[in-house]
């Protein structure tokens, strides 16, 4: 899917997994959002909140279409994706792509469990 950010090489064994993508010299959208440099230290990158910038309405018109006809393609697909967050979504030129798909191939919990497991019921 063209929205989905390829993989160069992956391998599992029993305990554990590795995956390796190409690097992004513009980072993911969460760099975007923070003016930050995909090279740059976690806490450089993202505790200083006086950096954090908004999208143009244009860019969130573009990202939020090409995210929505990802996800509506996996969901088509019967693959389930719950780890939609700015730090899963690659910048490669105007376009937007998802990583991390194979979390819930690892069995690792979605980021947003802790959300929905103060719910009951749901379905």
């Amino acid at each position: 899917h063209p929205y989905i950010y390829k993989i160069t090489f992956a391998t599992a064994n029993e305990s554990s997994a590795l995956v390796i993508r190409p690097f992004s010299e513009k980072g993911t959208l969460k760099d975007l959002i923070y003016k930050a440099k995909p090279k740059d230290p976690y806490l450089k990158k993202y505790c200083n909140p006086k950096k954090i910038q908004g999208l143009e309405l244009q860019q969130i018109r573009t990202y939020g279409r090409q995210i929505l006809e990802v996800l509506k393609f996996l969901h088509e697909k019967g693959f389930p994706y719950g780890h939609l967050h700015s730090a899963n979504v690659m910048l490669d030129g105007d376009t937007c792509k998802l990583l991390d798909l194979e979390n819930s191939l690892l069995g690792l919990p979605s980021f947003y469990r802790s959300y929905f497991s103060q719910f009951r019921k749901i379905n």
